[in-house]
């Protein structure tokens, strides 16, 4: 006997709902997330604007002074607002005892259950309202006002993501040398200064992290940084730090970097981002590929509209070109290495493969689903040369 309950409903009147989906125009370089009362987003296009909604040298004005000053306001800036958040404790399944790892490691249902809970409510609420809106435009990411355990709730959030970099400043740099293992946040310290005036404000503003990413708008995403920037605008290398070897010995051993005089010019003094050896110009070289790839396949679907890509091998190379000719694109901007001949000579071709499986290989439960799966792609990343170490060898 069939369960009414559960019994297919008849449309009494029927309605159509044609929803319609507005993308922001604008996209914004920098998001910055600043706490407030209410969790929300909005798009400012100059300093005019920002003056509107918070109050001149409040840390928010100045950080984003510093930013459009950076880029001469060729960039849009997104505010995302956030407020002090909660979750519930996920309940622990008891059908679930153990899960075994790759390694062969157990972890009980418990352990593997994290929901966040041990956050605290403001980082909660940072990492919910970056959830919401991470994919409205910004390549970086920063804080208006350093939060200790907000900044490591974001970095751990950002890790996870497959874009983007988020840019952790501390005015104390022992607060920065416990993200070691996230390689997408990049750490940056000045020491703190004092500007309660307006008149120091307008030298020194404790704003280093938005006038680098401000600065760093309009570069190829694949460029050397170390000593790149130049003097950034509303941010000076404090004296202080003019370094010995032994204070740069340190920051380095965190990958933390900083602003210093290199002779007797102000430069960024590192291009790594947490991880050991992780450069950012790597980074932001495999995020334009990604976001790449995305939106040129997606305009592929949206050109083929009326008529379809075919499940055939013409549909399929159809998409496989698309894809090629990103990293055809990304060899030009420097994001891929050369590919090199049997002479070890650069052959004018960028070092990347993609294989995929043909359709007709594929089980057919993809084509009912009209899925095309077994895309894989590899590349070599072009590095920068930062460093050259000389060893000499005296002849006697």
């Amino acid at each position: 006997m069939a369960n009414a309950l559960f019994s297919t409903v008849s449309r009494i009147s029927p309605v159509h709902i044609s929803n319609k989906y507005v993308t922001e125009t604008v996209a914004p370089f920098m998001g910055m997330l600043v706490k407030g009362t209410t969790q929300g987003i909005k798009v400012y296009s100059d300093l005019d604007a920002v003056a509107d909604d918070f109050e001149l040298y409040s840390p928010f004005w100045k950080k984003a002074r510093a930013y459009f000053a950076a880029n001469n306001e060729a960039s849009s800036l997104l505010a995302v607002t956030f407020a002090p958040g909660t979750l519930e404790p996920a309940p622990t399944p008891s059908s679930v005892t153990a899960t075994p790892t790759k390694d062969g490691a157990v972890i009980k249902a418990a352990d593997a259950n994290s929901d966040g809970s041990e956050l605290s409510a403001d980082a909660i609420g940072a990492v919910m309202a970056l959830k919401k809106y991470y994919f409205a435009g910004p390549q970086f990411w920063i804080l208006a006002e350093f939060d200790d355990e907000v900044s490591h709730a974001i970095s751990n959030f950002v890790e996870v993501q497959n874009t983007g970099v988020y840019v952790a400043y501390s005015n104390d740099a022992t607060k920065l040398q416990t993200y070691a293992d996230n390689k997408k946040t990049q750490l940056l310290t000045l020491p703190v200064v004092d500007d309660s005036t307006v008149e120091m404000q307008d030298q020194y503003n404790n704003v280093f992290d938005a006038a680098y990413v401000g600065a760093m708008y309009g570069r190829k995403p694949h460029s050397a940084t170390k000593y790149a920037l130049g003097d950034l605008p509303y941010t000076q290398p404090q004296d202080r730090y003019e370094f010995t070897p032994d204070d740069q010995a340190e920051l380095d051993k965190y990958n933390i970097v900083t602003y210093a005089y290199v002779l007797d010019s102000p430069r960024i003094t590192s291009s790594r981002t947490a991880a050991e050896n992780m450069h950012i110009d790597i980074i932001l070289g495999w995020d334009w590929i990604q976001n790449t790839i995305t939106s040129r396949v997606a305009n592929l679907f949206v050109q083929n509209a009326k008529q379809g890509i075919p499940y055939s091998e013409v549909g399929f190379d159809s998409v496989i070109n698309t894809i090629s000719g990103v990293f055809i694109d990304a060899g030009d901007l420097d994001i891929i290495a050369p590919e090199l001949d049997a002479n070890g000579s650069e052959t004018g071709k960028p070092k990347y493969e993609i294989h995929h499986v043909k359709p007709g290989l594929l089980p057919k439960s993809y084509e009912t689903k009209r899925e095309m799966r077994g895309i894989e792609t590899k590349y070599y990343p072009m590095g920068m040369l930062e460093d050259a170490y000389i060893e000499n060898t005296i002849v006697m």
